[in-house]
Order: structure tokens, then sequence, then C-alpha cells
């Protein structure tokens, strides 16, 4: 059974899509099989792929068409399922169905790849409660500045919500992003983080030109940056935490 992982937290431009991206492309370039699924109806993810946006996501959940005919492998072992503006009328299309918080769980459910990455676009509405109900992890990136802290408090306060209601649904770790050790703001905020969360707490990305440039070139932070990078090195304990999580599950 694939493990579905959430890259979630309600606030935006924290780094989801990229977090998202970094994490698919290195476990499949570790040998696993994995979905990249884009929640967000900007669809960036296929962006970063030097892709045009495509309704696939849209396409599996209102017209039920078969997964398989809406992967695109972008690269080996990764494939994508992209999202485009079509997405937002998702939400109004399923509003009104029954047990709708579970569609996209059953649209994933015998999946053969062993991991299935969701991208997941800002705030709270019915495709990011559906996001949550089909994950079993959650890996939530903050930046390290105080609107972002909020969003972070939102999330956790939603996966409580959800596992209230007996969905077992689990925070993997928590990834700060932007890292400037210069300012006192990022620096402050880091230290709260690791007071209040402590080990959940992932060593922090930190702010760089380079990630910024990855997608416009339509490279991964892995084929546009150094191993030795902080970046790549902050990238790489996450795929290790949730590769080791995962383990601990079996």
């Amino acid at each position: 059974m694939a493990r579905i992982i959430a890259i979630a937290n309600q606030k935006g431009g924290v780094g989801k899509t990229t977090t998202a991206v970094s994490l698919a492309h290195a476990l499949a370039m570790r040998g696993y099989r994995v979905i990249l699924a884009d929640l967000d109806a900007q669809g960036n993810v296929s962006a970063c792929f030097g892709r045009q946006p495509s309704p696939g996501l849209f396409r599996l959940l209102i017209e039920a068409a078969p997964l398989a005919d809406l992967l695109a492998e972008v690269r080996p072992g990764l494939d994508l399922l992209a999202s485009d503006v079509s997405t937002a009328r998702l939400k109004l299309a399923l509003a009104g169905e029954p047990y709708r918080e579970a569609i996209l769980a059953r649209a994933l459910a015998n999946v053969s790849h062993d991991f299935v990455i969701l991208d997941m676009g800002p705030g709270r509405d019915l495709l990011h409660d559906m996001a949550h109900h089909a994950a079993g992890e959650v890996v939530a990136p903050v930046a390290l500045d105080h609107l972002a802290m909020v969003g972070i408090a939102m999330e956790l306060e939603t996966l409580a919500t959800e596992r209230a209601h007996s969905h077992p649904v689990e925070l993997v770790g928590i990834l700060p992003q932007f890292w400037d050790p210069i300012t006192t703001e990022s620096r402050v905020n880091l230290e709260q983080l690791v007071a209040r969360f402590g080990p959940l707490v992932l060593p922090a990305v930190p702010r760089t030109t380079r990630l910024r440039e990855a997608p416009a070139l339509a490279l991964t932070v892995w084929e546009h940056m150094p191993g030795d990078h902080p970046a790549c090195v902050a990238y790489t304990r996450l795929v290790e935490r949730v590769l080791s999580h995962a383990q601990a599950q079996e």
C-alpha cells in the first residue's frame, strides 16, 4: 500500500511546493515509485518540471478517469498528477457529494506506487480536508515569520481534529524554511519552534537564491545544487526522516 504524505501548512508562501518536489524526486532517485499530486489550482508543480498545468486532478475526481491515464512521468520513477484552474471548480462540484471528504482517498486507494506526495494549496477548504483524510502522514513546512507560525498552529489543530474523528494521521516533521541566521525574527521563531515541538523540528532550509532559480530552469534542487549545499543537506534530512518513519510503521 502506498504511503500518502501531505505537504501542508494553511499559510501560503512557506515552501510547500519546493518541499513536495524535492521530497518526491529524492524518493524516486532512491528507487521508489512516486506519485506527486498537485492539489493547488495554480498548477505550480507542473511549472517546476517545465510543463503546462493540466486538469489531471479534476479528471480523476470529477470524471473518474483512470489514474494511470492521468500520470505523466517527469523523472525516472516519478509520476505527476497535474492540476490547473479546474481544481478550483472541482471544490464546488464536489461540495454536495456524500462522504466528500473520502473522495480523494478512494481515488488513491489502489495505487501500486510506493509513495504519493500531496502538494496542498493554502487555506482550509474541501480539498484541504480531502487531502488530510487521504494522507496517513503530514510534513509541515513553515517559514520563520509570525504569520507562517500562525499557519502551522492551524495545521496542527486540523490534525488533532482528524485524529479525534478516528483518522490516525501523523505529523512526520516540521520543516523550517527561509532560515536567515542574521535576522532576529528568524532566529527567535526557530527557537520557539524547537522549544515547543522538540525533535519534530527538522534542520532548517536556508534562504538562498538558488532555490528560487530552480523552478525557472525546470530543475529540482538535486539537479541545480551540489549535494553538500546547506539546502540539499536539509532536504536530505527530511528524506531520511520520512524513510525512517515509514520503517517504524512496518
